[in-house]
């Protein structure tokens, strides 16, 4: 089970199958980042995959899903990490979704900054993250972390820049 503070009202903890309904309605939230990478609204489909989607040779015990809570139980946002992906040290960040409200005022490089140091503890040397090129907040707001572009691929008919951060020596 994990649990980070982040601040005083916002936690970040361990989500599990039974808030489902919760991440739908997160999802449609979000729906411009939705639209954005799939061209459609987000559907009970795009949560499921939260908890189900593994990149190859990795199990369940390698995925963490948490919920970034505010107030204690109001679900904000939703993180999805991999460890040692694609190689022992790296953890993949597949998904950091925040309600559109909870944008803009410092929460996300907040987050960033628990899951690093959490991620430290258990042995993270750095963390790689996928933007589609056509997401240019995202991509301003990673590379404004420090995350260097080191290639570029193609998914689901996007350009995808692979970034990565050092986090530990």
């Amino acid at each position: 089970m994990v649990y980070l503070d982040i601040k005083s009202d916002y936690k970040i903890k361990s989500l599990t199958f039974d808030k489902l309904k919760s991440i739908k309605i997160l999802n449609l939230k979000c729906s411009d980042y939705y639209i954005l990478h799939d061209g459609v609204l987000p559907s009970k489909k795009e949560a499921l995959e939260i908890f189900s989607d593994l990149p190859p040779g990795k199990n369940y015990e390698d995925k963490f899903v948490l919920g970034i809570y505010k107030n204690r139980n109001e679900l904000v946002g939703i993180i999805d990490i991999v460890k040692n992906f694609p190689v022992d040290g790296e953890w993949m960040l597949g998904l950091l979704l925040i309600e559109p409200e909870e944008r803009n005022n410092g929460l996300g490089k907040l987050i960033h900054e628990a899951l690093v140091q959490w991620a430290i503890t258990l042995g993270s040397k750095s963390f790689r993250i996928g933007v589609i090129e056509d997401n240019y907040k995202g991509k301003k707001f990673w590379g404004d972390l420090g995350y260097l572009k080191i290639k570029e691929m193609t998914r689901k008919a996007h350009i995808v820049n692979v970034m990565t951060l050092q986090i530990s020596s």
